[in-house]
């Protein structure tokens, strides 16, 4: 689990530092994934599908985002964490598009 919290960017953490951080990040993907529901309304999965195809597809981009390793700008976080973003939000909206059409 460390070589990836290292891969996208995270701290290594102490164990109940890393629940928390866990719980912060499952939160904020339920409210996002929520605000998504709203947005797709009948197109969107519900929810949780929603918050989990957003932390899957932010997790990806982030991961191919170091891999390549571009410097748009010079705080690398932050860089990754707009990628990140944007790869969740692609990814949902691919998903949304791909149900409507299907």
């Amino acid at each position: 689990m460390r070589p990836l919290l290292l891969l996208l960017g995270l701290p290594d953490l102490p164990l109940p530092e890393f629940l928390i951080f866990l719980g912060f990040a499952a939160g904020c993907a339920l409210l996002v994934g929520w605000i998504a529901d709203g947005i797709l309304g009948e197109h969107g999965f519900g929810i949780i599908p929603n918050a989990v195809i957003l932390v899957g597809g932010a997790v990806i981009g982030a991961i191919l985002w170091r891999r390549l390793g571009y410097v748009v700008i010079a705080n690398r976080q932050m860089a990754t964490a707009i990628a990140a973003a944007a790869a969740g939000i692609l990814t949902l909206v691919v998903g949304g598009v791909a149900k409507r059409v299907i």
